[in-house]
């Protein structure tokens, strides 16, 4: 199944919500609007064609697009676009000099997730049930209502209505300069939803070890679920020492880019959560290995963003683990991804069961 054509596409999409967390903001330091999205097309001899996508906040974009067009697009012609495998391995040994894990790894994501689309395409198949069809769907949470600029109010509010489609509970970003002021609105969301409703928080690499062990302890008194990123992701031996002393889960793994650092971690003692991006790890073929870590290890996996895709390998090779609610390429796509009594279900089209229609594409293409 030879691969005919390559043709990449970059978008700039509006967020739902703007964004603002302990690490990302504005050019001011304000929220952040719009989302930038690379796109892939990959198509087949026999016209099967393939979508697959990244994305990108703060920068990247339009080098993670040259990535796919002048490196990666000329590597894939004539290729067998079934050979996953072997072509991820390709991709990584030509460019791992200049990019083993950031945009070149995000590009290859791109790519393999239009891989994994082809290959469900040909099978007739969703890619999940290619992938051993674990289970039918997921728990979610909400996510995408807890910005650090967000009053209280408008926090609650944006809950509410994830606990109204009966999500297994919601997610709030802490990080203020003075650490004092999350705990207080960390208490005030716990008051107004109650002592039963799943909170976890997360603080995007904010602190410095003792900041965040004394943050640790406070949340432990709310019965916080989880403590996500607390420190810079390199410092393994700070979160080693913060997970022997709390006893809080620490939840990490957005920022890593492959399974040698999930392995690091695991190595470590760590984490006790992990949460791989399937962008930054380069997609559908590192992280069902990053999974299978995880399943050896005995820990859980709670997957970062990108619930379009992420969704088939958490009903595909995960035994349990939620998906994160967070819609920012939702737009793009032309049908929404379902979610039934607080499970999302994997759509059950061939392959990634995606289409980002072209009206989308004309309205929001970067020249």
């Amino acid at each position: 199944m030879r691969i005919t054509e390559v043709k990449a596409e970059l978008l700039r999409m509006p967020l739902p919500r703007p964004m603002q967390s302990g690490s990302s903001s504005g050019k001011k330091g304000g929220p952040v609007g719009h989302i930038n999205m690379p796109l892939v097309f990959i198509t087949t001899e026999d016209g099967t064609r393939g979508l697959g996508y990244a994305w990108s906040l703060l920068g990247g974009a339009t080098a993670t697009l040259c990535v796919l067009q002048d490196d990666f697009a000329p590597l894939l012609v004539d290729e067998d676009a079934l050979d996953h495998e072997r072509i991820w391995e390709k991709l990584h040994r030509r460019l791992q000099t200049v990019g083993r894990r950031g945009l070149v790894t995000q590009a290859m994501a791109a790519v393999d997730l239009a891989l994994w689309d082809i290959k469900g395409k040909i099978a007739g198949l969703p890619v999940y049930k290619l992938l051993g069809g674990f289970r039918e769907s997921a728990p979610v949470y909400g996510s995408d209502g807890g910005w650090l600029y967000m009053s209280v109010p408008e926090m609650l509010a944006a809950f509410e209505s994830y606990l109204a489609q009966e999500m297994m509970g919601v997610k709030m970003k802490i990080g203020h300069e003075d650490p004092k002021e999350d705990i207080r609105r960390v208490s005030e969301v716990r008051k107004e939803l109650g002592d039963d409703v799943w909170i976890a928080v997360d603080a995007n690499q904010k602190w410095d070890l003792p900041t965040a062990m004394w943050i640790g302890r406070e949340l432990e008194q709310l019965g916080v679920a989880w403590f996500e990123e607390p420190l810079l992701c390199e410092d393994i031996p700070g979160h080693a020492k913060l997970r022997a002393a709390l006893d809080i889960p620490i939840a990490m793994g957005e920022t890593l880019g492959s399974r040698f650092e999930f392995h690091t971690y695991l190595r470590e003692d760590a984490v006790d959560i992990l949460q791989p991006d399937i962008i930054r790890v380069g997609g559908i073929t590192e992280m069902v290995k990053i999974v299978m870590l995880a399943d050896v290890a005995q820990l859980p996996v709670a997957p970062h963003h990108m619930m379009e895709s992420t969704i088939q390998v958490a009903c595909g090779v995960m035994r349990s683990g939620p998906i994160e609610y967070m819609p920012w390429v939702a737009g793009a796509f032309a049908e929404p991804m379902l979610i039934k009594d607080g499970q999302m279900l994997p759509p059950q089209k061939p392959g990634l069961g995606l289409e980002i229609p072209e009206e989308i594409i004309k309205q929001f293409r970067v020249e």
